[in-house]
This record gives structure tokens, sequence and C-alpha cells, in this order.
């Protein structure tokens, strides 16, 4: 147990640091990410030793990743999957199946085989919003970030549908008829809570219109619908993380009907605007830095790196690519869509410490993990504007 003295200390040791690292990182425009992990492992046992893992920063990181979850269903955005959905969809989801075969399949020679085996494939085929939305920032067209962005976000719904597959997993589920039980309770909850959203944008739109009211009162309320439907989310017997990312879904939202004096999509933007402040000021930070405690150094699997690296890369491109050019008629632009597609982020390495702490993958496999999916939040971008110049 850690006095309120010691966590204090540790939290803004933790947060000073962080913000040092990430400094050179956004003026590039890439990610903070690799940052904060990197000051929890300066900080952490295996380098310094100033700061180690405890109930408390634990919960203060857990509270965070909650909070994460639910600003990744804030921006999700429906109307570009209507727009351009069969694109979107074919692109996100042939990303995800192409790079999860290939990591699957290749990790048998490693001797990693069955649910070890899917969770890292499962873990690592997910792309990051958060990455290609900082990558198109600095380069691309239109087309490609609307195609980008969109089919970033199918990912994002995969990744959290996997978030509940792997919690079941994890708390002993691991016979088939269990896991059908599994999967069609995530399936249902995910469905009852898009119906409930369809209705009131269509029908009942008065929801959105007394909650946008007044501000206070719709931050207030948006907090608490993430609490509670990530509450009710872990009675069912699912991933809480499932539920705050489905409030956020239920909030975005309000942004679809026709509001003639645009209350609600002001009051969602700025919400956004300010929730986005509060995540990348504190908890975001705290949340990787705690995975950088984790973080084990030389626990990793060099050999094991250098094909994962080489997997996650590619199974985008392969996945990706060949969808992109079906719109883009550009060979050139659809291969750095595929490219920009392999920046992994948040959630992926989320669900890697979901595995890590609930014995699913082990601390090598964490370490090794953790280590591809922060060099692609790199690599990525710097892969796609070099290929744009190329081309220009």
């Amino acid at each position: 147990m850690e006095d309120s003295g010691t966590l204090l200390l540790n939290l803004v040791l933790l947060l000073i640091l962080a913000k040092i690292l990430e400094a050179p990182l956004r003026k590039y425009h890439l990610h903070p990410i690799p940052g904060h992990v990197v000051a929890g492992i300066i900080l952490g046992p295996y380098v310094l030793g100033i700061v180690y893992p405890s109930p408390e920063l634990l919960g203060v990181s857990y509270f965070g990743l909650l909070l994460l979850m639910f600003y990744t269903g804030l921006t999700t955005d429906f109307r570009e999957l209507k727009r351009r959905g069969k694109s979107i969809i074919l692109m996100g989801g042939m990303g995800v199946l192409a790079t999860f075969t290939l990591i699957y399949y290749f990790l048998g020679f490693f001797g990693i085989t069955g649910i070890p085996a899917l969770f890292l494939a499962a873990a690592l085929s997910n792309t990051a919003t958060e990455t290609v939305a900082a990558t198109i920032a600095q380069k691309g067209d239109p087309k490609s970030s609307s195609l980008l962005i969109g089919a970033s976000f199918v990912d994002d719904l995969m990744a959290v549908f996997m978030i509940g597959i792997m919690s079941g997993i994890s708390a002993g589920f691991i016979d088939y008829f269990s896991l059908g039980v599994l999967f069609f309770k995530t399936m249902s909850f995910l469905a009852v809570v898009f119906i409930i959203s369809e209705i009131l944008v269509s029908r009942y739109t008065k929801f959105y219109k007394l909650m946008s009211q007044n501000y206070f009162w719709f931050a207030s309320y948006a907090i608490m619908l993430a609490l509670s439907l990530s509450l009710i989310s872990r009675m069912v017997g699912l991933s809480e993380l499932i539920g705050s990312y489905l409030a956020g879904i239920l909030v975005s939202r309000g942004r679809e009907f026709h509001d003639p004096f645009l209350r609600t999509r002001i009051a969602i933007s700025e919400f956004i605007s300010d929730f986005t402040v509060i995540l990348d000021v504190i908890f975001i930070p705290l949340f990787f830095t705690y995975i950088g405690i984790s973080f084990q150094p030389g626990a990793v699997n060099l050999s094991l790196y250098a094909v994962l690296l080489t997997l996650v890369m590619l199974g985008k491109i392969i996945g990706a690519a060949p969808i992109a050019y079906r719109d883009l008629k550009d060979v050139r632009r659809a291969f750095a869509v595929g490219t920009a597609m392999g920046g992994r982020g948040a959630l992926d390495t989320a669900l890697l410490k979901i595995g890590l702490d609930r014995g699913i993958i082990s601390s090598i496999l964490f370490n090794t993990a953790i280590t591809v999916s922060l060099t692609t939040t790199i690599i990525a971008p710097i892969l796609y504007i070099l290929i744009y110049r190329k081309e220009q």
C-alpha cells in the first residue's frame, strides 16, 4: 500500500517526465504514446527504480483507460461509415483478417499456439484511429483521408469486440459452448446499444436536446452514462471497457439528427474538446506510463519482434491496399493508405495489458508485442509521408 504522499509524488514524477518526452514526438506530429511508455520504463523498477507498480497507481491508470474508451466512442463518426460504408468495412475488415491470419500462422513457428496466439493476433491486428488522424494531418488527399479514418473506425469496433471475447476467455470460458455464449452475449450487447442509439437519433431526439440545454449537466450526464454502461457491461459478464466505449457512441450520435439551433452538436464538440485536454494532460500519460512501469526491457524476444513488426505492417498493406486501389485508382496512394493502416496505438496496448494482467500472455510476449506496437506508431506515419513526398 502506498501512502497519499508517495502516490502523489509518483504521479507528479510520471507526468513531468511523460510531458518532457512527448514534446519532440508532437513536434513532428507523431503520437506521444511511445514517450509516455518510455517515461514509465525510465522511472520504473528496471531502470532508475523510483516508481513501482501499486494497486493505487493501477486504479488511477485503469480509470484513465475507461475514459480513453469513452473518448474513442465519442470520436466515432457513424455518418462517415454510412457515407462510404462498403469500402470502409471491406478495407478495415480485410486489413484485420490478413494481419490476424499472418500473425497467427507464423506464431506457430515460435511454439506459440492456442489462446495466447489468438490473443496476440487479435491485439496486433487493430489500427489506431488516433495514429491515423495524426498521420493524415500532415499529408494526404481528402478521399484517402476519408477511407483511412473510416477503416480505422471499423478496426476500433472489432478491437472492442475482441476485448469482450478475450476478457471472457481470461475468466475461464475456453470451451466452444462457452465461447459461443460469450460471442452471442457480446454481439447482443453491441446490437442493443446500437439499436437504442438509432431510436434516439431518429425518434426521441428530445433525449439529446434535454442533455444539451446546459453544458454542465451535459458533461455530468455523459460521464455518468459512461460509468453506468461500464457497470452494466461488467454485470452481464463482459468487459467494462465495452460499456464505456458504447456510452461514447450513444453520446456522439447526437450530432446526426437535424437540430436547427445546433445546440447538441455544439455541446458535443465543446465536450470532446475539453475532454481531450483532460485526457491528454492527465489520464492518457498516466495509463501509458503505468504500462512502462510494467515493461521489462530485457524481456523482449528480438527475433519474434522482427517477425511481428514485419507482419503487422505487411498484413495491413496486403489487406487494405487492394480495397483502397479500387476507390483511388492509384497504386502509390493505395500503398500509402495500406502503410498508414499499420500504425497501432491505444486500444491494442490496452488489450495487451489486459492480457498480461489476466494471465493470457506471458511477460515476454507482452514486452515483445508492446515494443512492436510502439514501433509502428513511429514508422507508419514516417513511411506514409515518405510515399507522398515521392509522389510529389
